[in-house]
């Protein structure tokens, strides 16, 4: 902090502001400090745990409290819009107040969505379940911005955004120990350990977030802005893998228990598929920027395309495959189109919560139809 210049002396009628007059006051907490892409790797790290005992239990909690049939896919769904409606802020209160902030805000904002949907499944609520799994979501649309933190400050976007979403593959594979050892300590009650899971990982992101280090200069600097037009095609493309992703993911659990499979079991299921959402993520981080940003996004959704109809076989083998096949597909996908938009130069604040935003929306719609597939 740069030391102030001397206050004058103090006159009639002259207004003074109550502030230490010594010091200049940080808009935020922004600041000159690099930051390792380690770090955002670890939060969004325990994002992805959140993650999946939320993907895995809101099905099965639809499924238990929906007054209707139609309504089984709606806590899915609930979270998915949540995390469209979270993109706007994620990406600007960056801006306004600081990385360390809106990640905190993010992270608080799932401690309180999986608290309630702990009382939901307690008191069998299934308005409670939508509006925690709306909380979740809007942590969740704040966590995807770890990818973007790390390609702004990196002059190899494909490779940090990879770098970032490796960070999932440990959740996800540390996730269904952890589901199932929670619903023990809970049992009787059905998934209500899984929510509190949720909620303590959230509760260990947050503890990441405020320990993150200052806002750094980036590193990647290109001779012009991006124009809003640079998203459409990335949007387009990685939103159809989107859409397909949520479609099977939405109604794999209740498929799987339609085959005999048991719904503690599911989480295992749901955990293998999480694990191909992000595995995919660690070649890419290491040859990612070698390979057209196109070529990968197209990759993805091909993956996707061969995934949906796998569902419809409908036996355990066949629901495995395209669980596996549409989550290396979405990881692709979004890493392809995530380096796509900074291809024309830095893209704007706005461009990057559009983006975001439409890839959600389209996942919102892919799940609203997932239980055409169950």
């Amino acid at each position: 902090m740069r030391r102030a210049a001397p206050a004058p002396e103090p006159r009639a009628g002259m207004l003074v502001c109550v502030c230490d007059p010594q010091l200049d006051a940080p808009a935020n907490d922004n600041g000159p400090r690099a930051v390792s892409t380690f770090g955002l790797a670890v939060g969004f790290a325990f994002a992805v745990l959140a993650q999946t005992v939320a993907s895995a239990a809101l099905p099965l909690a639809g499924a238990q409290l929906a007054p209707r049939p139609e309504l089984v896919t709606w806590p899915f769904a609930a979270l998915l819009l949540g995390a469209a409606l979270a993109s706007f802020p994620a990406s600007f209160l960056r801006d306004a107040f600081g990385r360390r902030t809106g990640f905190a805000l993010g992270a608080s904002v799932g401690i309180a969505g999986g608290a309630l949907l702990v009382a939901a499944l307690i008191q069998r609520q299934f308005a409670w379940a939508c509006l925690g799994a709306l909380w979740l979501g809007m942590a969740q649309g704040f966590s995807f911005f770890y990818r973007h933190e790390a390609a702004a400050a990196s002059g190899r976007p494909a490779a940090a955004t990879a770098g970032v979403l490796a960070g999932g593959l440990l959740a996800a594979v540390a996730g269904p120990t952890l589901a199932s050892f929670a619903e023990s300590l809970a049992a009787p009650f059905f998934l209500v350990g899984a929510a509190a899971l949720a909620a303590l990982a959230h509760t260990c992101s947050l503890g990441v977030a405020v320990m993150l280090a200052d806002d750094p200069t980036s590193t990647f600097r290109p001779k012009v802005t991006a124009p809003l037009s640079a998203i459409v095609w990335p949007t387009l493309v990685a939103g159809t893998a989107w859409f397909g992703m949520n479609a099977v993911m939405s109604g794999a659990p209740l498929a799987l228990v339609g085959c005999g499979i048991g719904g503690a079991a599911v989480f295992g299921f749901i955990a293998l598929h999480v694990a191909a959402m992000y595995a995919p993520a660690v070649p890419l981080a290491l040859a990612g920027d070698r390979l057209p940003p196109l070529a990968i996004a197209l990759t993805g959704v091909v993956l996707v395309a061969i995934g949906v109809p796998l569902q419809r076989l409908a036996t355990p083998e066949s629901i495995t495959a395209a669980l596996i096949c549409v989550g290396a597909g979405w990881s692709v996908a979004t890493v392809g189109a995530t380096a796509w938009i900074y291809q024309s130069g830095q893209p704007s604040r706005l461009a990057l919560a559009l983006h975001d935003g439409g890839l959600f929306a389209l996942a919102i719609c892919g799940a609203l139809t997932g239980y055409l597939l169950a």
